[in-house]
């Protein structure tokens, strides 16, 4: 017996060690792809004879733990009451933002427009979205000084004459702002252009100003917006007030504040050791208000766009802030880490250089795996994100049993939109890896460091780069089949 036990955990403790060469491997793969090219990569590591050997001798020394984790899951399910199995059942079936001399057009006559529909990023939608989009892009804020959106895009669009020698371009890089030789944070277009017309910066210096000036372009041009062709059927006036409210209220900085302003609370209640359960009620009610307005605002932005919000990097940072709300609406143990988790994704879609504008789905996003496959893992990030504060097992458990999930759901998609179940893109190998590497805390018998709480602390904390590498790192570092998600 004890012979048989020994074997066992040699078996057990190689996989482990090769899983570690694994993962190694795949994560210099994704480098050399992105610098050498994918067919380097491709024939060089994944399909060389070696990188499917070791797969191979690690999966064989795996079985040991697959047995013991089968005969786990079983006791698991025995001990469950029938309220937690109805739990799980609900979970399971619920993953499936002028100078005076300057010519501008009258208020009355912009907000006469507001509801007038127009064509914009390939959907029918009011002009009060793509003005909104504008001006943000240019100036940070929905408003500029004190004219509308409307007023701003439709005052461009017919004197941008006027308008080029407005300074209400953001320019946040101070050695940009020495380039141009301006003072404050904002620019002219006019700025960005010599005596000769010739642009004063390099291609590609500096995306976001490219960007900005492209838009402005664009909107003198006629082209960033059209009005609605004859021949093309406008959208209902209940689907245009839906949006004018999506885009009239701030939602991510009202649910930010909230979100961090609520665990702040919590905190110093647990500090001062003053809760009571009427505090504990009080609290819950507004975590509940939270969790409504979030979905309100994603249900707004579902029924505008017609399709799931997990299609973008921005609406998938709303799912992850959704499913922290909802355990800090349930849970009162992990509420205030749940909601600093919330507050933090809110802030990251707000601050960060996303996109919040209302598209529609590329082909290959219109497909029924996208809401299971998204959802899954964006759940199983929130989880992760949330062991930074508290590890603890059971968490990881589910964390990692919804991130092979998801793993699995986005396989099958890949079948059916490139033909093949992986691939060895980027995205797919650092979910692998993360997979893997949250895969060694569930083995402490195994693996005795991890039965240290210290050393289980100090390894989740340092193991969610894994997932900050896959989320951010392969959209906006690495080249890739999902590079459409950034």
């Amino acid at each position: 017996m004890k012979k048989t036990y020994k074997i066992r955990l040699t078996m057990q403790r190689t996989a482990f060690a090769l899983y570690a060469v694994l993962i190694i491997v795949m994560a210099t793969a994704t480098i050399v792809e992105d610098t050498c090219g994918t067919a380097v990569a491709q024939n060089h590591i994944y399909g060389a004879w070696w990188f499917e050997l070791l797969w191979a001798l690690a999966l064989i020394c795996s079985l040991p733990c697959v047995t013991s984790h089968l005969r786990w899951a079983k006791r698991l399910i025995k001990r469950m009451g029938n309220h937690r199995k109805a739990t799980i059942v609900l979970l399971l079936l619920g993953i499936s933002l002028t100078a005076s001399a300057t010519r501008v057009v009258k208020r009355a006559q912009a907000d006469s427009m507001i509801r007038q529909q127009v064509v914009y990023n390939g959907r029918i939608c009011p002009l009060n979205t793509p003005a909104r989009d504008f001006v943000l892009k240019l100036t940070g804020s929905t408003s500029w000084r004190d004219l509308t959106p409307e007023q701003v895009i439709l005052s461009w669009a017919l004197y941008p004459e006027d308008w080029k020698d407005v300074a209400m371009i953001r320019v946040k890089k101070a050695a940009l702002r020495d380039m141009l030789g301006i003072e404050g944070r904002y620019a002219k277009f006019a700025d960005f252009f010599d005596a000769n017309g010739n642009y004063k910066l390099r291609a590609d210096q500096f995306p976001d100003i490219d960007e900005r000036l492209t838009l402005i372009v664009l909107a003198t041009k006629g082209e960033l917006f059209r009005p609605l062709p004859e021949g093309l059927a406008p959208i209902s006036q209940r689907r245009i007030s839906a949006e004018l409210l999506y885009n009239a209220v701030p939602w991510d900085i009202i649910l930010f504040a909230s979100c961090f302003t609520l665990a702040f609370f919590i905190f110093f209640i647990k500090i001062s050791k003053h809760g009571n359960k009427q505090l504990t009620i009080v609290f819950r009610i507004l975590t509940t208000i939270l969790v409504l307005l979030l979905v309100l605002s994603l249900g707004l932005r579902w029924y505008i766009s017609d399709h799931i919000p997990v299609s973008n990097t921005y609406e998938t940072l709303q799912t992850i802030a959704l499913t922290a709300l909802v355990i800090a609406s349930v849970s009162r143990r992990y509420a205030a880490e749940a909601l600093l988790v919330s507050a933090a994704t809110l802030l990251v879609a707000h601050l960060g250089a996303l996109d919040p504008q209302v598209t529609p789905l590329m082909p290959v996003l219109q497909s029924p795996w996208l809401s299971s496959h998204v959802t899954t893992i964006m759940i199983s990030y929130c989880l992760f994100a949330m062991l930074l504060f508290r590890p603890n097992r059971a968490m990881l458990i589910w964390a990692e049993a919804l991130l092979g999930i998801g793993i699995i759901l986005g396989s099958v998609w890949a079948k059916t939109a490139w033909g093949t179940y992986w691939s060895w893109d980027p995205k797919e190998t650092w979910a692998l890896i993360s997979f893997l590497i949250y895969m060694y805390p569930l083995h402490p018998r195994i693996l005795p460091w991890f039965q240290h709480e210290k050393h289980l602390r100090l390894y989740l904390r340092l193991a969610f780069l894994t997932i900050l590498m896959t989320y951010f790192g392969c959209n906006y570092l690495l080249s890739g089949l999902h590079s459409y998600a950034g």
